[in-house]
């Protein structure tokens, strides 16, 4: 192969692309401001949900018991309102809750009998379960002091009936805490980036060439054919790669200031460590990255060669994001602890799980051997099957 000839294609095809802005729109600048305005926007309407949700809860009560009544009036955020069917209001959202006190709860708590106190609510809207959460909490502080009160009657230390204290203790790192939170949106947009950084040059340089008539006359220069594929192919996984990082800078970046951009209270202490950057951390995912862009890469240069026009190719390569997305949502909620042997093979779901290791702080030397490996092999088949494609004077010419 002829280095000089490749290199001479890919300025070409560079040149192109930086001529194009929809292209560096698509790739790059949209991951840096879509992706942490997306993420103010959730935090902010997140934060603003839950203080509304606390600050007015209508809910209706079914009997009367003076204690209960006084402890639902004491949360200045409640309002008891009077309907004629409260379930029916309930299911209408009309209300968050309904609170039924049991007809005889005095008779029983005199006789030192279980009293009952149920809470409807509906577990499907999340107003409703924080009403749910807010009067469970308001009558634990009932039941507390119920319970002193019949133990001083009895002359008994609360002390006595209390023969467990059960504690919780987290043993949990800072690294294991960030990757839990971060390993379900860090594979997501790193692999999904790949896709739509590289779609738009996969599309114009094969499809779009070929419709414009500019491929053939490419074809007809001294350039070897080999060397003009090599170009193109770069030229889209640099595309992929671009934007993949860029969408994961975008994102670590914001989610480290979003207290500083938005105030401790709004960012709901959401404060980041990133202490899973090691360089050889980055090394790794660099590498892989890289592996994953080639074989989107050339994946989309083979279905794009196959179109007729740059609108067809569009329509071709718009399942690109499905095959990108289905592995990552598969394994979203796995614990890179729990993950089978084979995943560290398997195409996509590989660089997913080993994603999730690194964030975990997890560093198995043979999970990253077959996840390297793996993923290179993929590629170099899909640049095979690309490269034999390309010969294929029927798909590179127009008409």
């Amino acid at each position: 192969m002829n280095f000089r000839q490749v290199w001479i294609v890919l300025q070409k095809e560079l040149t192109d692309l930086l001529r194009d802005r929809k292209t560096w729109i698509a790739s790059v600048l949209l991951p840096l401001l879509v992706i942490p305005a997306l993420m103010i926007l959730v935090v902010k309407m997140q934060a603003g949900t839950m203080e509304e949700a606390h600050k007015h809860i209508p809910i209706a009560v079914v009997g009367q018991q003076a204690d209960v009544e006084k402890a639902i009036n004491s949360y200045e955020g409640i309002e008891v309102v009077k309907v004629d069917d409260p379930e029916q209001a309930l299911a209408d959202s009309e209300i968050r809750a309904v609170v039924e006190i049991d007809p005889q709860f005095s008779q029983k708590v005199q006789a030192h009998q279980p009293a009952a106190l149920k809470i409807l609510y509906n577990p499907s809207e999340q107003k409703s379960q924080i009403a749910e959460d807010v009067l469970k909490g308001l009558f634990a502080e009932i039941e507390k002091q119920m319970l002193t009160d019949r133990l001083a009657e009895l002359n008994v230390s609360s002390e006595a009936v209390k023969p467990l204290d059960v504690q919780s203790v987290d043993m949990s790192t800072e690294d294991q805490k960030m990757g839990s939170f971060l390993g379900f949106i860090v594979p997501l947009l790193l692999i999904v980036s790949c896709v739509t950084g590289a779609l738009p040059a996969a599309t114009d340089l094969m499809a779009g060439e070929k419709e414009r008539g500019t491929l053939e006359a490419l074809l007809t220069t001294p350039v070897n054919g080999t060397a003009i594929l090599t170009g193109k192919l770069i030229t889209t996984s640099l595309m992929g790669f671009v934007s993949a990082i860029a969408s994961t800078i975008a994102m670590v970046l914001i989610a480290k200031n979003m207290p500083l951009i938005m105030g401790a209270e709004d960012a709901g202490g959401l404060e980041l460590s990133m202490t899973f950057l090691t360089p050889t951390n980055v090394v790794l995912m660099l590498v892989m990255l890289l592996g994953l862009a080639v074989m989107f890469a050339s994946l989309m240069l083979c279905v794009s060669s196959l179109a007729k026009s740059f609108k067809e190719a569009q329509t071709y390569l718009a399942p690109f994001m499905i095959v990108a997305m289905v592995p990552v949502y598969m394994t979203m909620f796995l614990s890179p602890q729990d993950a089978p042997l084979q995943y560290f093979l398997l195409p996509v779901i590989n660089a997913t799980v080993l994603i999730k290791e690194l964030l975990y702080g997890i560093a198995d030397y043979t999970h990253i051997a077959y996840v390297l490996g793996s993923t290179f092999v993929y590629a170099a088949i899909a640049v095979v099957v690309a490269a034999k494609l390309f010969r294929r004077e029927g798909l590179i010419v127009k008409g």
